[in-house]
């Protein structure tokens, strides 16, 4: 009796498929479309190669594009399907256009089904994905920020412990409100009323200990990481006036390549100093700074800012000419300046010197003058 063979494959070879990938811890929402249509939409478990091994079977030899929402899972999965020969990028959750119906409408289908749409319209832009070593040493970075956040915890939690029971140090111990290593040996040889009340302060006054301990041995590995990995952009960065060693260590952990970013203003908008303007018709609104930025940052540059204008002559004289107006503003327009700066040095490779464009110019100008002969 003849057969009939219905299992054979169709070969797509060199037709373009879009996949928009909704990605959560137990499984991913896959929509695909080709031709602007769609032509498959399925949930399968979080895993690249499943992914892949599904795509080849229903469109063998097509070529594939992917995206998906910047997210919890990181760049893992981004490395795992570009080795495996689908182009991939990652998108940024706000950067993927939305109406007002899909906002209200909030499903991984809906999800999913979007990306794959405008990730055919080439309407997504990918971030930049840092290489893993990088990321791995912004992964320190970052420990030392939550070692930060654990010791000033550490620290209320005991200052409030003495608030309450009314404990202050005597000023011939510490003359502010820190707890310095003084001041903890004086809360240590104090006695309570009761042993509870002691235990607690002793657990305490070891918790802050613990927490200072941690932190400075964290500073010290990070220190040693930049001397190693980005030795001659990190000595460059500390030629910065308020630039230390910290926000030294935050732009190049955080950013990487300085030259990722084409246009300064690409650049300071990534920093979160720039300002964004709300404007329409006749009507020009220029706000403050923008909400979206890099928050790991910002802080500093600002914290760098003020640091400047107190040990920098030149950067004084810059905050005076916009401080009349708005001090706030001002030492926004100082950390922009300041990031501008850091920027140049690493990519010209020379150190900071004070009044560098006044000195050009004036060079210029004395160029110009001697080439200028008196009349006969």
């Amino acid at each position: 009796m003849p057969t009939t063979n219905l299992s054979e494959t169709i070969d797509f070879n060199g037709q373009e498929f879009f996949v928009g990938l909704d990605v959560h811890k137990k499984s991913w929402s896959v929509t695909v479309r080709s031709l602007n249509h769609q032509v498959a939409h399925f949930t399968q478990p979080p895993s690249a190669k499943a992914l892949h091994k599904t795509l080849q079977t229903k469109f063998t030899g097509g070529k594939f594009y992917c995206a998906y929402e910047a997210g919890f899972c990181g760049t893992g999965y981004h490395e795992q399907l570009c080795k495996m020969g689908i182009t991939n990028i990652i998108v940024h959750a706000a950067d993927i256009p939305q109406t007002d119906k899909q906002k209200k409408n909030k499903t991984d289908l809906h999800d999913s089904r979007s990306i794959a749409e405008h990730l055919e319209k080439g309407n997504l832009r990918g971030i930049h994905v840092l290489s893993r070593e990088q990321q791995e040493l912004r992964s320190l970075f970052r420990l030392r920020e939550s070692a930060v956040r654990d010791v000033t915890r550490s620290n209320n939690r005991l200052k409030s412990f003495m608030l309450y029971y009314n404990i202050e140090i005597p000023k011939t111990v510490t003359a502010s409100s820190f707890l310095s290593k003084r001041a903890l040996e004086w809360l240590g040889n104090l006695e309570l009323n009761s042993q509870a009340g002691t235990l607690t302060k002793e657990n305490l006054i070891q918790q802050l200990q613990h927490q200072r301990t941690r932190l400075g041995n964290i500073t010290k590995l990070l220190r040693k990481q930049m001397q190693t990995q980005h030795s001659k952009a990190y000595r460059l960065l500390l030629s910065v006036p308020g630039y230390g060693a910290i926000t030294a260590a935050a732009l190049l952990t955080e950013i990487g390549c300085f030259e990722r970013f084409d246009d300064p203003d690409d650049y300071t908008g990534y920093l979160g100093i720039m300002p964004w303007n709300d404007s329409s018709g006749e009507t020009l609104r220029t706000k403050g700074i923008q909400p979206r930025c890099n928050k790991h940052l910002r802080p500093l540059l600002i914290e760098a800012a003020w640091t400047a204008i107190r040990t920098a002559p030149e950067i004084f004289a810059y905050y005076s000419r916009h401080a009349a107006k708005d001090n706030k503003h001002a030492i926004v327009k100082v950390a922009r300046k300041l990031a501008l700066i850091a920027r140049g040095v690493v990519l010209k490779g020379g150190k900071y010197q004070a009044y560098y464009l006044q000195k050009k110019q004036q060079g210029k100008q004395e160029q110009g003058n001697g080439s200028q002969k008196p009349a006969a």
